[in-house]
C-alpha cells in the first residue's frame, strides 16, 4: 500500500511540474532562401523551388509557406522588370519568420527604373493619421537626366496596386510599380500589419507634474547640449521635467547598467542605444514601439509641415530604426549621428601639388598607396619643423620618424566593416529567425585583408604609436592622413602654437577601391533614443513628446552646429545656417572659422557629399562581440606579431562568431 502511494505521489508530482512549465514557442526557421534573384526571360522560376520551413513545436512547416506578393504574371512579360515579394511562415501561435527576395527578369528592354526607399515591412495603427503608402517613396529613370543633371524622377508615376482596408487588424500586402516610356518596370511589394488602435495614449497631456528620466552616456559637449533642450523643452511644456543622466563612461557599460536594471531595478524613461543594445532590451520587452505615436492624430509628426514631417528624417535612419522585427515597428528615433571621412595634413599635399609629384589628393586606396612615398620623403622635414615648433626632443624627434607610416585608420574594427564592403564582401546579416550570422568567411574578406597586410607599410592603426586614436598623432604632424569619425573630427585639430596652428588640414569622402567602385561606402554611425516600458501612460506620452522634439527641425540644426555629429532631418541640410557652416564662415556670415571649429565644418561638408553611400549592419544581440574580433583580426593583418598570417586571422574572427552566435 505505501509503495502504491508513493508511485501516486510521485505521478502526480510530475504531472505538477510538467503543467507547471511553461514551454516556450520559438518563431519557425526559414531555409533555401535566395533573397536576390536574377533570370532571363523565358527561364522556368519556381519561386518555392528549395524552401523548407520548420518548427520546434510545429515541426515541418513547409506547406504553411506564404509568398506575399508575388505575380506568376511577372513571368510572362518579355520587358522584363525588377520584382519583390516576401517569403513568410507562420506557426500555430502566431510567432513567424519572412524573408524578402528581389527578383531581377532580364527582359528586352534594359533596366533602368528603380523604386527607392521603400520601407517593405510596415506597421500601421488602426485609428493613427491617415496611411499613405508613398511616404518617402521615390522612382527614377538612370536613363534621363533632368534639368539640374540628376535622374528623371518618375515618383508622380507610382501606381498603388492592392491596398487593403486599413479599418480592421490582420495582415496585408500591397505593390508599388513604376514604368517608364521604354516599358522597363520596378515593383515592390509592401507586408503591411494593421494592428488594432492602442487606447492608452491619452489624447489630451495632463496639467499635473510629470518628471522623466534619460540615461545617456555622452561627454560634457552632448550633454550639455541634452540639458539645453530639457529646459527649452520645459519652456513648450511646463509641467514636464526631463532629468538628464549619464549612467556609464561609454555606450557598452550604458546597455550593462539598462540590462541591470531591466533584471531588478529603476528605468529610465528614455534610453539611449546602438541598434543592437535596442535589439537586446525588445527581447525583454524592455522599450516600446514608437510607431502608436509617430502617426496618432494628436501627438505625430505633422505631414502638413515640411519641415517637421516624419519622412523629412533621412531614409537611412528610418530605415536603420524600423529594422527590429518583421513588421517594420520602429522601438527608437536617430539622435547622434555620424560617419567616418579621411582627414588630410593639405599644407604636405598642397606643397607636393606645387612641386608637381600630386595633382590632387587621391580619392581611392590604390592612389593613395601609389604616392606614399612621396609623402615618406618629406616627412623627416616636416617632422623636423613640427617638433622644433612642439618643443621636443631630439629623441622624440627620431622616434616619431622611426614610426612615421603616411596613412591611418582610427577603428580597425569599422576598418574591417568598411573595406569588406569595398572589396565587394557582406560583413554580417539576419536568418529567418532573425538571429546574426556572420558572412565574412569569404573570397573578398581574404583579398581584402591580404591587401591591406601588403599595403601595412603605407596604413597603420594607432596602435603603431602606443595610442588609442590616431588623432593624436595626426595633430603633431606625424601621420599625413587620418580616417575617423566625424562626431570626433575635432580631436583631429592641430595642436596651437605661438597663436598659430601648427599645420593646414581639409576634410574628404572615405577613399574607396579604385577596382569596385560600384561598392564605394561609409559607414553609419551613432546611436539612437528608445522609450522604456515604465511609467504612466502620461509619462510615455512625455517621454514621446520629448523623444519627438529631440528629432525637430531646430533642435537637429542646434545639434548639428554644436557638435559636429550629422542632422538627422533633411530640411537642416538646406537651412542657410547649415550652408554657411558647410562653407566654413560663422553664423555670422562673414568671419572665417577656424580651429576646431573648422574642422567640425569641413567634416560636415565632407559627410553630405558622401550621404548616398552610408550603409549600417543589421541589429542583433552579440554583433558588438562580433565587431570586437573582426577588430582584431584587423589589428593582426596591419601590426602582426610572429606567426600571424592573414589566415589564421581571419580563422580568429570566424572563430569568434561561431563561439557568440553557436
Amino acid at each position: 500500500m505505501k509503495k502504491i502511494f508513493s508511485l501516486l505521489f510521485l505521478v502526480t508530482s510530475v504531472l505538477f511540474i510538467t503543467a507547471c512549465v511553461e514551454v516556450r514557442n520559438t518563431p519557425p526557421a526559414l531555409t533555401g532562401v535566395v533573397a536576390e534573384v536574377t533570370i532571363d526571360f523565358g527561364d522556368t522560376f519556381d519561386p518555392r523551388a528549395g524552401i523548407t520551413a520548420f518548427d520546434e513545436q510545429d515541426k515541418d512547416l513547409t506547406s504553411a509557406i506564404e509568398l506575399v506578393g508575388y505575380n506568376p504574371a511577372w513571368l510572362e512579360d518579355s520587358r522584363g522588370g525588377v520584382y519583390s515579394y516576401t517569403v513568410y511562415v507562420e506557426d500555430s501561435e502566431g510567432l513567424s519568420a519572412s524573408i524578402a527576395v528581389q527578383l531581377t527578369i532580364v527582359g528586352s528592354v534594359e533596366q533602368t527604373v528603380s523604386l527607392l526607399y521603400v520601407q517593405e515591412a510596415q506597421t500601421y495603427y488602426v485609428g493613427s493619421r491617415t496611411y499613405d503608402p508613398l511616404r518617402g517613396v521615390k522612382a527614377i529613370d538612370t536613363r534621363e537626366i533632368d534639368e539640374d543633371g540628376n535622374p528623371l524622377d518618375l515618383t508622380d508615376e507610382i501606381e498603388v496596386v492592392g491596398l487593403p482596408n486599413l479599418n480592421r487588424a490582420g495582415r496585408f500586402s500591397f505593390q508599388l510599380t513604376v514604368q517608364n516610356e521604354l516599358g522597363a518596370t520596378a515593383t515592390k511589394t509592401v507586408s503591411l500589419t494593421v494592428k488594432p488602435a492602442v487606447s492608452t495614449i491619452p489624447t489630451e497631456l495632463t496639467t499635473e507634474a510629470i518628471e522623466l528620466t534619460l540615461w545617456h552616456s555622452n561627454g560634457s559637449t552632448i550633454e550639455g547640449a541634452l540639458k539645453t533642450y530639457a529646459n527649452n523643452f520645459k519652456l513648450l511644456y511646463p509641467n514636464i521635467t526631463v532629468n538628464i543622466v549619464k549612467n556609464g563612461d561609454n555606450y557598452d557599460m550604458l546597455r550593462q547598467n539598462t540590462v541591470a536594471a531591466i533584471k531588478g531595478g529603476t528605468l529610465p524613461n528614455i534610453v539611449q542605444g546602438y541598434p543592437d543594445h535596442v535589439a537586446e532590451y525588445i527581447q525583454t520587452n524592455a522599450v516600446i514601439s514608437v510607431n502608436p505615436y509617430i502617426d496618432h492624430p494628436v501627438w505625430g509628426f505633422d505631414p502638413a509641415i515640411e519641415n517637421e514631417k516624419f519622412e523629412d528624417i533621412l531614409w537611412k535612419y528610418r530605415n536603420e530604426n524600423s529594422q527590429y522585427t518583421t513588421d517594420g515597428e520602429f522601438y527608437s528615433l536617430p539622435f547622434n549621428k555620424s560617419t567616418e571621412v579621411m582627414i588630410y595634413n593639405s599644407d604636405v599635399v598642397n606643397a607636393l601639388i606645387a612641386a608637381g609629384k600630386l595633382t590632387e589628393f587621391p580619392k581611392t586606396w590604390q592612389d593613395l598607396f601609389a604616392v606614399s612615398n612621396e609623402f615618406e620623403e618629406v616627412a623627416n622635414t616636416y617632422i623636423d619643423q613640427y617638433g622644433t615648433a612642439l618643443n621636443l626632443t631630439l629623441a622624440e624627434k627620431n622616434l616619431a620618424k622611426e614610426q612615421f607610416v603616411p596613412y591611418s585608420y582610427d577603428s580597425e574594427e569599422n576598418a574591417f566593416i568598411t573595406l569588406l564592403r569595398q572589396w565587394g564582401g557582406s560583413y554580417t546579416g539576419l536568418n529567418s529567425e532573425r538571429k546574426g550570422v556572420a558572412l565574412y568567411d569569404s573570397a573578398e574578406a581574404r583579398a581584402m585583408l591580404t591587401y591591406f597586410n601588403t599595403h601595412r607599410d603605407k596604413l597603420t592603426l594607432p596602435a603603431n604609436w602606443g595610442s588609442d586614436y590616431a588623432s593624436d598623432i595626426f595633430k603633431k604632424g606625424q601621420t599625413f592622413m587620418t580616417i575617423g569619425s566625424t562626431g570626433g573630427a575635432y580631436y583631429n585639430t592641430p595642436a596651437m602654437v605661438n597663436g598659430q596652428y601648427l599645420f593646414n588640414f581639409d576634410v574628404a569622402p572615405i577613399p574607396y577601391n579604385k577596382d569596385l567602385p560600384q561598392f564605394a561606402t561609409a559607414i553609419q554611425q551613432g546611436t539612437n533614443m528608445s522609450l522604456v516600458a515604465t511609467g504612466t501612460d502620461q509619462q510615455k506620452l512625455a517621454s514621446w513628446l520629448f523623444l519627438k522634439y529631440l528629432n525637430s527641425n531646430q533642435v537637429q540644426l542646434d545639434f548639428a552646429l554644436r557638435t559636429g555629429y550629422q542632422p538627422t532631418r533633411s530640411s537642416v541640410y538646406v537651412t542657410p545656417q547649415y550652408q554657411l557652416l558647410m562653407s566654413g564662415i560663422a553664423q555670422d556670415g562673414v568671419t572665417p572659422l577656424q580651429g576646431e571649429d573648422l574642422m567640425r565644418a569641413k567634416a560636415a561638408k565632407a559627410a553630405a557629399a558622401q550621404s548616398e553611400i552610408l550603409f549600417f549592419d543589421p541589429a542583433f544581440v552579440g554583433s558588438s562581440a562580433i565587431r570586437e574580433g573582426v577588430g582584431i583580426t584587423f589589428k593582426r593583418i596591419i601590426l602582426p606579431t610572429e606567426g600571424d598570417t592573414v589566415e589564421n586571422a581571419l580563422q580568429y574572427a570566424i572563430a569568434e562568431a561561431r563561439r557568440i552566435l553557436g
